[in-house]
């Protein structure tokens, strides 16, 4: 049955940005080159140097790159199919919440803590998830590069409370948004039609508990692909799922969170690899080497690295790998 586009249920997907770009970043709009380390204050000079840069815009949706996008991508097409009207969002570190065709720049900002583009300012010792909520209020006072467009989850919810919302992202981009996904499940007429899909982390046990999708390393083996685009491929299934069985059968959080937390119980335990631990100065000189051999971004070295027979923790080696380009900068 044929159901027009206005009559259709909105869905707002609303996915983590990614590290990788398809486009060089220029010096300037890398979060390091802030010296401001008061939120407020660093977020508001950090939105001028991306306002006022003058390298050329592109669509947020065609800037990201790497398989956890690649399948976000394929989310508004299924949610079409499964009779929602969707919209795209982007939960951005650099930008804020952002329509997925909003005129952009390329940027290097990430929740992760560590990471030398991170909003969270190095040897900050106050509480990380409060230091990433104030940067993501911070941030929704700018206009955005989409003028007149929502800033914030809740501002969505309120909007539309009949609307069901699809939030894919890693545990840091939900800490950061954490305060306004509550708020926004609040303004719903239904609040177990917003749903947060990603691994368990203290946000997992929290507020947004009922809304809270599981996903899990286990389900690699089901889903396939990277372990960094899981959350999205989990997301995948689902609209999938309702396109088959049609959206109110699959859509609600007790029944999402039911049907992946058995299917989590069933599968199997992720294969561990038995892998030679590296110490920092020898993860820098396998870097150094790869770099003077061939150019490559920090997860495919990272991966060739593995392939050894080596061991290195992912945040661990994204750390030292951008700690060797600025030493060779």
């Amino acid at each position: 049955m044929h159901i027009p586009p206005a009559m259709r249920t909105e869905l707002h997907i609303i996915a983590s940005c990614t590290d990788r770009k398809r486009a060089p970043v220029p010096l300037e709009l890398h979060l390091r080159a802030l010296r401001e380390r008061e939120p407020e204050r660093r977020a508001r000079r950090w939105w001028r140097n991306l306002w006022e840069h003058p390298h050329p815009t592109q669509p947020a949706c065609d800037l990201y790159a790497g398989d956890h996008w690649r399948v976000v991508k394929e989310l508004p097409a299924l949610a079409t199919e499964a009779r929602f009207h969707p919209r795209l969002w982007v939960a951005s570190a650099g930008y804020g919440l952002i329509p997925a065709d909003a005129p952009v720049r390329p940027y290097s900002a990430t929740f992760a803590r560590g990471h030398a583009d991170s909003v969270v300012p190095k040897a900050d010792s106050r509480p990380t998830r409060e230091l990433l909520r104030q940067w993501w209020r911070s941030l929704a006072r700018e206009p955005g590069p989409a003028p007149g467009e929502p800033r914030l989850v809740q501002e969505l919810a309120r909007a539309a409370p009949r609307a069901r919302f699809l939030v894919v992202a890693s545990p840091a981009y939900i800490a950061a948004l954490e305060e306004d996904l509550a708020l926004a499940a609040r303004a719903l007429r239904h609040p177990e039609h917003l749903l947060v899909i990603s691994t368990p982390a203290a946000a997992s046990r929290g507020v947004l508990a009922p809304q809270w999708v599981p996903s899990s390393a286990r389900l690699q083996s089901k889903y396939g692909g990277a372990l960094s685009s899981l959350n999205a491929r989990v997301a995948r299934d689902l609209l999938v799922r309702a396109r088959k069985k049609g959206e109110g059968s699959v859509m609600d959080a007790p029944s999402v969170q039911g049907y992946y937390g058995r299917l989590i119980h069933r599968s199997a335990p992720q294969k561990r690899f038995e892998r030679t631990h590296m110490t920092d100065d020898e993860v820098m000189q396998f870097i150094a080497r790869e770099s003077r051999m061939e150019r490559f971004s920090w997860s495919a070295t990272l991966r060739r690295l593995r392939d050894s027979g080596r061991a290195c923790e992912q945040q661990r080696f994204r750390r030292l790998f951008h700690q060797y380009q600025e030493r060779v900068a």
